[in-house]
C-alpha cells in the first residue's frame, strides 16, 4: 500500500513507534514525523521498573532501534521538541518553538504521566517516581547510593510498578518496605489468590509489607527520613518511591476540542472526534470487541497492537479493534504472563506443577475460560488465547489436572467436547 502526504505521530513510546513501523511496512512512502518532548532516542518503558534499575539484562532491550533504523526508513525524529497545541481546523501541530507541522493524518500516542503524591513532605529530597528514562536513571543512581550507605527504601503502591520496583531494590540488597492500601499486593489487578501468592513471594525475599494502609506524611529535614502511615505506624526510609498509578496525557487533545473521558475517546478504528486525528496506546480509550466494552489499557501488548491498528486506519484500512488482553511482569525469579479478561469471572482453577512458584491459574465465566495466567512456565499464552477465543465450555477438572497437556484441553474444546 503506497500513499503520500505527511503523517505526524506525537509520542515515541511503543504505540507511536509501532505505528511508524507499520506505516513503512505497509508501503506508505509519504512523510513520517515522530515528535517527542524527551531528548532520548525512542525507548521501551517496560524495563524501567525492572532490570534497568539493578543493571541486569532483561527480556526487553532499552531502545527500540538505533538512530540509523529511523534514518534508513525516512522517519524524521523530532526529539526534545514539546508540542504546544494542535489545530484540527488547519491541520497543524504547533511546537513550543513556534514551528508548525502541517499534517494529513495525526496520531496521538502521548501516553501517561506518573500520578504524584501531594501530601506533607512531598517536596523532600529522596522522593522518586518511575515513568520516564530520566526518572529511572535518577532512581537507579539513588538506589545504588542508598545501598552503599546502608539505607532503607520504602515503596508506596502495591500494583505492578510498586511490586517490580520493590523486587529490583531487593536485587540490589536493599532493605525494602512495601506499602499499599489493598489487603494484598496486586489484589485489584489479579484477585486475592494471586495476590496472596505475591505477598508470600515478597515476604520470602525479605520485604516488609505494610498492607491496608496509606501514607499520611513524609518526615525529614530537607531529605526524607521516614514515612508516616495512616494507621499510625512509622516506617524508616532514606528513599521513597511512589508507584500509585498514572494519568493519561490528554491536555493537547482536550485543548484541541477532542472528546476526552479517561483518555482520548476513539472509535473501534482509533479515530478520535476530530477528522484525521487518531489515538493509540496508554492514552486511548478504545472499544475492544474482544471484551465487549471500552477500555484504556496501560500495558505493552495493548500499545503494540493499537499502534499497528491505528497505522492501518490512517491508511484507510478499517479493521475494528478486537484484542484479547495480555500483560506480563517479572519480579525476582518469577515470570508471569496473563492472557484474557478477569472481569466478571465467577470461578477459579489452579494447576500446580513442579514447585509452589510454578503454576497455571485459570479464571472462568459461566463455565468458559475468561483468562489464564502462567507463572514460571513459558510457551503457553497461545494455548490460553485459543481457549479464551473459542468461547466454549471448558472442563475445569481437565484444566486443573497437570497430567492433561494443555494442548489436549484446547483440542477438546475446539472439537466441541467438554
Amino acid at each position: 500500500m503506497t500513499g503520500t502526504g505527511t503523517f505526524v505521530i506525537i509520542g515515541t513510546g511503543r504505540a507511536g513507534i509501532r505505528a511508524a513501523e507499520v506505516l513503512r511496512e505497509s508501503g506508505f512512502d509519504g512523510r513520517v514525523v515522530l515528535i517527542s518532548d524527551e531528548n532520548e532516542s525512542p525507548y521501551d518503558r517496560v524495563t524501567l521498573s525492572k532490570h534497568y534499575l539493578y543493571g541486569a539484562r532483561g527480556f526487553h532491550t532499552l531502545y527500540f532501534h538505533d538512530r540509523e533504523f529511523y534514518a534508513a526508513r525516512g522517519m524524521e525524529l523530532q526529539l526534545g521538541t514539546p508540542v504546544s497545541s494542535i489545530d484540527p481546523g488547519r491541520g497543524d501541530v504547533v511546537l513550543s518553538s513556534g514551528k508548525r507541522y502541517r499534517y494529513d493524518k495525526l496520531l496521538l500516542a502521548t501516553g501517561c504521566a506518573a500520578r504524584r503524591w501531594e501530601g506533607r513532605g512531598s517536596d523532600l529530597d529522596g522522593v522518586h517516581y518511575v515513568r520516564t528514562l530520566h526518572d529511572a536513571t535518577r532512581l537507579r543512581e539513588a538506589l545504588t547510593a542508598t545501598a552503599e550507605q546502608g539505607g532503607r527504601v520504602a515503596v508506596v503502591g502495591t500494583g505492578w510498578v510498586g511490586c517490580e520496583v520493590a523486587a529490583a531494590a531487593r536485587e540490589l540488597g536493599l532493605p525494602v518496605s512495601l506499602i499499599g492500601r489493598g489487603a494484598l499486593p496486586l489484589d485489584k489487578q489479579v484477585g486475592s489468590r494471586i495476590g496472596e501468592f505475591f505477598r508470600r513471594a515478597h515476604e520470602a525475599r525479605g520485604v516488609d509489607l505494610y498492607l491496608g494502609t496509606g501514607v499520611a506524611a513524609l518526615a525529614g529535614t530537607g531529605v526524607v527520613e521516614s514515612v508516616v502511615l495512616t494507621d499510625g505506624n512509622l516506617v524508616d526510609a532514606d528513599l521513597v518511591v511512589f508507584g500509585i498509578g498514572a494519568s493519561p496525557r490528554v491536555q493537547l487533545a482536550s485543548a484541541a476540542g477532542l472528546a476526552v473521558d479517561d483518555g482520548i475517546v476513539t472509535d473501534e478504528y482509533f479515530a478520535t472526534s476530530a477528522p484525521n486525528i487518531f489515538a493509540a496506546g496508554d492514552v486511548a480509550n478504545v472499544p475492544n470487541a474482544a471484551v465487549g466494552r471500552r477500555e484504556r489499557v496501560e500495558h505493552y501488548a495493548a500499545a503494540l497492537t493499537q499502534g499497528a491498528g491505528a497505522a492501518r486506519s490512517m491508511l484507510g484500512v478499517r479493521e475494528p479493534y478486537a484484542q484479547i488482553p495480555f500483560f506480563f511482569s517479572d519480579q525476582y525469579d518469577i515470570w508471569m504472563e496473563c492472557t484474557g479478561d478477569l472481569a466478571g469471572a465467577d470461578d477459579f482453577v489452579m494447576r500446580t506443577l513442579s514447585g509452589s512458584e510454578t503454576f497455571l491459574a485459570f479464571w472462568l465465566r459461566g463455565g468458559r475460560l475468561a483468562a489464564g495466567m502462567n507463572v514460571n512456565i513459558k510457551g503457553v499464552p497461545e494455548q490460553i488465547r485459543a481457549l479464551v477465543a473459542g468461547g466454549r465450555q471448558v472442563d475445569r477438572g481437565r484444566l486443573a489436572d497437570p497430567g492433561v497437556p494443555l494442548d489436549e484441553v484446547v483440542a477438546g474444546v475446539q472439537g466441541g467436547t467438554r
